[in-house]
């Protein structure tokens, strides 16, 4: 069995080999925008963190290079050790736009002057401002104030000097990136350059990446495709120019169009994880007991229900099936597993640790936790969930024995609920089912070892999860 999930590898030949998430059809619509699209065009990317855009825009550029278009995928997070981003920018596209070059003298001789040119465009986007948002300093007014002397200081025959020099250098610059995309017909070459994960910089280096490339965004020829976390990125821009700063209006700077990734298929993506896992090997054994014979579909079905409650994104269930895999790995083919319960304490620790410490340590009465149930899922969706009914009788029945019972009123309710004329059908018949399954747990031979089930949760603390 796997200890991890691995990364979706998008084969050159074949991007969609590995396609978890049906992302086929965006990508060929994407692509088919980009070819017809006028530049130069900045499109963003946008979706929360997790949900996938670095193996949408790999799938994209892969679909672009086979189609024969020039393309150049840049990932941002990966170079953000540099100390300067447009040189670590141009680094790593240096080898692809010599492809494009192809030994051409007179190109050749255009992207050398491009890249001498690059190395004098100063940083005067964001002089103090940088300094200051590394430092944790707030201070708007004094940051003006200093500024504003500096550059009344610095109003000098050298200082404009220096000036000219830079306004001459972002001039060859764009010359120079304009002969390299030239054709014989006078049209323009169309380069397309993918920039990805710009929201898991460092906040100061994801800005200057911006500010400096924002020189290239203009030049015939050049399709920009960034992909970024909007509100997480404008996080990193208020922590720059301060918290009442306009972020959102500062990215639009930056792009014409914004594309939303659309929602992902996640019961795909959960089916895929049980293979990637080898969950389907583990409960194929288990199957020769028939007390766990329906233990596949508990946690499948479970997890789905709650990780669709909860939003989560694509990262975030893969770090919990990581987490559901480590306890799978600590218990024997015929013990007991109870997947519903491990499904739904696994997140409940996640997200709502207090109540999950409560229950599992201090002898707490299951009702935060049931109350916690109840808050994520719809009441209607709630009383035709075989699920939640699952989940609801487990959490009673672990507390449910002869020799301790510390269920307090969470059992006794739905009693009530079975005798109540005033009660619909669905609720009688959802409340019967907590009362058959919660009881069944009474006799010692059937109770659920909760300490049992707790070790292996437990455990999976003494491991660190990459985020």
């Amino acid at each position: 069995m796997e200890f991890k999930s691995h990364k979706v590898i998008v084969e050159s030949e074949n991007p969609f080999k590995n396609d978890r998430l049906n992302r086929q059809p965006h990508v060929d619509n994407f692509s088919t925008l980009l070819e017809n699209i006028s530049s130069p065009i900045v499109l963003s990317v946008n979706a929360p963190w997790g949900q996938g855009k670095t193996t949408f825009l790999e799938m994209l550029h892969a679909q672009l290079v086979n189609k024969e278009h020039n393309s150049i995928y840049f990932s941002a997070w990966e170079t953000d050790f540099a100390s300067d981003p447009l040189q670590a920018f141009l680094g790593e596209i240096n080898e692809s736009i010599e492809a494009l070059i192809n030994g051409d003298e007179e190109k050749n001789k255009a992207w050398e002057t491009t890249k001498k040119a690059g190395s004098h465009i100063l940083r005067k986007g964001l002089p103090a401002l940088i300094k200051v948002g590394t430092a944790g300093i707030l201070d708007a007014e004094k940051i003006i104030e200093d500024e504003s002397s500096k550059v009344m200081e610095g109003l000098t025959k050298d200082f404009l000097a220096e000036y000219t020099k830079n306004k001459e250098a972002i001039a060859q610059f764009k010359s120079g990136v304009s002969k390299v995309l030239s054709n014989e017909g006078g049209e323009s070459t169309r380069l397309f350059i993918f920039i990805d994960e710009l929201d898991r910089c460092r906040p100061t280096y994801a800005i200057e990446l911006l500010e400096r490339i924002k020189h290239l965004l203009d030049i015939e020829g050049l399709v920009f495709v960034l992909a970024m976390d909007k509100v997480q990125l404008s996080h990193s821009v208020k922590g720059i120019y301060g918290a009442e700063f306009e972020a959102i209006g500062y990215l639009r700077r930056f792009i014409d169009i914004e594309y939303t990734l659309p929602e992902n298929d996640l019961d795909a993506f959960i089916d895929q994880l049980y293979i990637n896992f080898g969950f389907n090997d583990f409960f194929q054994k288990r199957m020769l007991y028939r007390e766990f014979q329906y233990d596949k579909d508990h946690l499948k079905d479970t997890f789905k229900l709650l990780a669709k409650a909860k939003k989560l994104s694509l990262r975030e269930v893969e770090q919990l099936f990581a987490k559901i895999n480590l306890v799978i790995q600590s218990t024997a083919e015929n013990t007991y597993l109870y997947p519903a319960l491990l499904a739904f304490l696994i997140i409940a620790k996640e997200y709502h640790y207090d109540n999950y410490n409560d229950y599992i340590n201090k002898g707490d009465t299951p009702e935060k936790l049931i109350s916690d149930l109840y808050a994520m899922i719809p009441q209607s969706e709630l009383l035709d969930s075989h699920s939640c009914a699952l989940v609801e009788s487990f959490l009673i029945g672990a507390k449910y024995d002869n020799y301790n019972n510390t269920v307090g009123n969470s059992l006794k309710r739905h009693e009530d609920i079975e005798n109540d004329e005033n009660s619909s059908k669905e609720q009688k018949r959802y409340s019967d089912k907590i009362v058959q399954i919660s009881t069944s747990f009474s006799g010692f031979r059937n109770s659920i070892s909760l300490d049992s089930l707790k070790q292996r949760i437990e455990m999976v603390e003494s491991f660190q999860f990459s985020r």
